[in-house]
C-alpha cells in the first residue's frame, strides 16, 4: 500500500500523464498501464 505522500505524488504524475496535449493517445495509454503496474495494480 502507498503512503499518503506517495499516493499524492502518484496521483499528480498520473493526472499529468493522462491529461496532456503533447503525447499521442497510444503513448498516453502505455504510460497509464506502466504507472498502474508500477504500484502493483495489474490489468
Amino acid at each position: 500500500m502507498l503512503t499518503k505522500d506517495q499516493l499524492k505524488a502518484f496521483d499528480s504524475f498520473y493526472d499529468t500523464a493522462r491529461h496532456n496535449e503533447i503525447l499521442d493517445p497510444k503513448t498516453t495509454l502505455m504510460l497509464q498501464l506502466a504507472a498502474a503496474m508500477a504500484v502493483g495494480c495489474h490489468p
